[in-house]
């Protein structure tokens, strides 16, 4: 039975072209994105180990808050340098500093993009085995010099010698370049840009309070790193202020987990993307599998007519399916990495610069890709397989079978349940639980309709065939093609149906964003101008002193400026906490406001409606909150209805300059004379000034940026269905020998059987382009009312672009049809009317 196993494969090996296809584009996806992050991984933490290689013990300040890669919390005092020289056992002591720096380069544009990778200001220092920066070109700075990274120096053309301007959380100053250094031998820190100064410039342009963030030391030879903290912190023990003492190893394990954090979500997304692929391929598999094993009753019909038992024949049907996954699943690892080097440069667009070198194949990843693969397959064959091993003997006498039925009462009756389920699920969320359940809705609706599908073909399908059957006898006959293989129609029509599904659910999605961000700006802000720094993480910003010039500048009116920074609200997750002016009632319109907005001043909070609501809270209600630097109770002081442009909570500026005093503005709002506004502005160039109909452009190009790349992810799930139709059109034209050879025996012309293909193609292909736009529109619909609360709140449904998608399904099925159609047209009239 094995033998004749890999002899039926070989034999009709095409008839498999397309389910092979569809593992191995999985199977590359998910291998390409899992040898990335090994990739990646491995090399920031090769790059951390290295950054740190000579510390062996390290002073800092605890945060309340966990900090992501990069990220700064309460600062030290740098006297506390001198107290740990005098440890026993301590050889090198220094400080380190990072702050907001950015070269302004000579087309007077600042280096670096503060909205994709972070651009740091840091002291230089002077000990080797402390320093991650290496000079390579000049000397180390002193007063009135940087040095900058060999990266920034090749793309600006600036070197030793050369006057440049810096912007930091101060005004804008001029340097002299005194050096070129690379990052433990990079041209760059994984793409940020770095400024570097002498300590004291540092403290001065960094630290408005003058504090360092960590203070770093070395041990004499012998001296173990848990030894040496141990006596640093047997010393600072009575030092005034909270802090603590860990090991250079310690270090280097919390930076490795803190940037594998902040790549979790990019692996998570690019993972969901190669699970739709293989959800699709599921389709593929199990169609294929299906019709191959209706189309074999006779030959199965026969091995047990001679002694096969069913047992045996179910181990050779699922024996194909596990040869098919394991051949494909092995081709899919090498592709996945070509995939692996496409996410480089993806990654490279967003502003994460990878140093040269091979990439990271671990076999754990290969493993889990090449088996996710197989299991797929196999689950995907089992049904057919199953259905295989209950073929009688008898059937060898009967003519080839042809699964002609449309649905059972029970498939009704469990996809009917399986939709009313996750209907219910899904306006669950709607009611205030959230988007997850209105996701698992979502999911358990495209089962269904993945169930329902063979139930409502006929009917649907001859729906919208009629009008090929205006056309001619072609149309006619595939339209009833089509329903007479009401099952097959389905599986092929719900693989596409997935991929459409989600397109049009982004599409509605994306419109919708734009739509109430228009509404938003139309309705909620009074404002002229917005200045924007593009820091949307806190790392980076624009210089307090604009928003000062500003509200002294004759002609502008109002200014508010507004902060962002991690936080920790109630001891919930990390989130982004925003401060804004007092006077962000001028700009903005928050709707019904309880309390004193103006009022709030270092210790006071707003909080909107709907999270008061949520969370049982009044005025005068405590808010604990913490900050990098302190955890605060916050007094709640007013409660607003619209939190479109604030988000749900925010405290004052007010509160920021107590607590984080060098964070800086993320955007500043203003009403005023253009004029004016732009002058002011000028001299501050990490400021992109905006008018109202700029910004709304910016923010829709960001959108429009992103979703540009969700197409393009979401058109592999697209292709592989394209390849399920090509391949349900090649089996059904090998099952319809004998019939095409009768119909070119009575006249059908080789043209005429191309169009009746072809026409076939475009019915499977808008019966599944029908279900999945409207399936997308329901999603984005209930999508857009669970994000009402976040300003989400206005549905627009894009007619062109579904109409776009529409019609280039069937231009793609139509094309994804060519093959079969010419080797339908091509068949010799003769031996089709012999064949069994």
């Amino acid at each position: 039975m094995l033998s004749l196993t890999f002899r039926n494969l070989a034999a009709q090996r095409m008839r498999f072209v397309s389910t092979a296809l569809a593992v191995l584009l999985g199977v590359a996806f998910m291998a390409g994105t899992l040898v990335f992050n090994d990739t990646v991984s491995a090399t920031f933490d090769s790059v951390v180990a290295d950054a740190n290689r000579g510390v062996d013990a390290m002073v800092r300040a605890p945060s309340p808050v966990d900090l992501g890669f990069g990220q700064s919390g309460p600062r030290l005092d740098p006297a506390i340098a001198d107290e740990v020289r005098g440890v026993s056992g301590v050889d090198q002591v220094d400080v380190h500093l990072f702050g907001y720096a950015q070269l302004v380069g000579p087309d007077g544009e600042p280096v670096g993009d503060l909205g994709q990778s972070p651009v740091f200001g840091v002291n230089w220092v002077d000990d080797t085995g402390l320093n991650p920066y290496e000079l390579v070109e000049g000397t180390a700075p002193s007063a009135g010099e940087v040095v900058i990274d060999r990266r920034m120096a090749r793309e600006t053309g600036f070197g030793p010698g050369d006057l440049v301007t810096v912007l930091s959380p101060s005004a804008p100053r001029e340097f002299t370049v005194s050096g070129v250094a690379t990052f433990v031998g990079e041209d760059s820190a994984a793409g940020a840009t770095s400024v570097l100064f002498d300590t004291a410039t540092a403290i001065e342009l960094l630290s408005p309070d003058g504090g360092v963030d960590a203070i770093v030391v070395t041990a004499q030879d012998g001296l173990e790193q848990t030894e040496l903290a141990e006596r640093i912190a047997a010393r600072l023990a009575g030092a005034p202020g909270d802090v603590e003492v860990v090991t250079g190893a310690q270090v280097v394990e919390e930076d490795q987990a803190a940037f594998a954090e902040m790549l979790g979500p990019f692996t998570v997304f690019m993972l969901v993307f190669a699970f739709v692929a293989m959800f699709v391929g599921a389709f593929i598999i199990n169609n294929t599998f299906s019709i191959t094993v209706a189309q074999r009753t006779r030959e199965l019909a026969m091995l047990r007519a001679i002694g096969a038992g069913r047992s045996q024949v179910l181990r050779s049907v699922l024996a194909e399916a596990v040869t098919i996954g394991v051949v494909a699943s092995g081709v899919g690892l090498g592709a996945g990495v070509a995939v692996a080097r496409g996410l480089e440069t993806l990654m490279g667009v967003f502003g994460l610069e990878l140093p040269d070198g091979p990439l990271v194949v671990r076999t754990p990843s290969l493993i889990v890709a090449f088996a996710v693969g197989v299991v797929v397959t196999v689950l995907s064959a089992m049904l057919p397989a199953r259905r295989s091993s209950r073929i009688q003997p008898i059937a060898a006498l009967r003519d080839v079978a042809v699964d002609r039925s449309s649905g059972s009462v029970a498939r009704a009756v469990a996809g009917t349940t399986l939709l009313a389920l996750g209907i219910l699920t899904l306006l669950a969320g709607l009611g205030g639980s959230g988007l997850p359940l209105v996701g698992l809705g979502a999911f358990v609706i495209l089962v269904a309709a993945a169930v329902l599908a063979p139930v409502v073909s006929r009917p649907i399908t001859g729906l919208l065939g009629r009008p090929l059957g205006w056309v001619g006898l072609s149309g006619e006959l595939a339209t009833r093609n089509a329903q007479r293989s009401a099952k097959r129609t389905a599986r092929t029509a719900s693989a596409l149906m997935i991929g459409v599904a989600l397109v049009s659910f982004i599409s509605v999605l994306a419109a919708s964003f734009h739509a109430s961000f228009a509404s938003a700006l139309e309705e909620d802000f009074r404002g002229t101008h917005v200045l924007d720094s593009g820091a949307f993480d806190g790392r980076g910003g624009i210089s307090h002193a604009l928003a000062d010039e500003l509200r002294a500048a004759p002609g502008v009116r109002s200014v508010v400026a507004t902060r962002v920074t991690p936080a920790v609200v109630d001891g919930a997750d990390t989130q982004s906490f925003v401060a804004f002016d007092a006077t962000v009632g001028d700009l903005f319109d928050l709707g019904d406001v309880s309390g004193d907005l103006a009022g709030l001043g270092v210790d006071g909070i707003a909080v909107s409606a709907d999270r008061a609501s949520d969370d049982h809270l009044t005025l005068g209600s405590i808010v604990t909150v913490g900050l990098p630097t302190a955890e605060v109770d916050f007094v709640v002081r007013a409660i607003f209805e619209d939190a479109t442009w604030t988000g749900p909570l925010f405290v004052a500026t007010e509160a920021f300059d107590r607590y984080l005093p060098a964070q800086l503005d993320f955007r500043v709002y203003t009403s005023g004379d253009d004029a004016v506004i732009r002058r002011v502005a000028a001299p501050h160039r990490s400021a992109e000034v905006l008018d109202r109909a700029e910004f709304a452009d910016s923010v829709g190009a960001e959108i429009d940026q992103m979703l540009g790349i969700i197409y393009a992810l979401l058109g592999l799930a697209v292709v592989i269905s394209l390849f399920g139709i090509a391949n349900t059109l090649s089996l059904s034209v090998h099952e319809r020998t004998r019939e095409l050879g009768l119909l070119r025996a009575v006249g059908m012309t080789r043209r005429q059987v191309r169009s009746m293909i072809r026409s076939e193609a475009v019915v499977i292909s808008v019966f599944g382009t029908v279900l999945g736009v409207s399936i997308g529109i329901f999603f984005g619909w209930a999508t857009v009312r669970a994000l009402a609360e976040q300003g989400i709140g206005t549905l627009s449904i894009p007619s062109t672009t579904l109409a776009v998608v529409a019609i280039g399904g069937a231009i793609a099925a139509t094309l994804a049809a060519t093959l079969p159609a010419r080797r339908a047209a091509r068949l010799d009239v003769l031996s089709a009317l012999a064949a069994s």
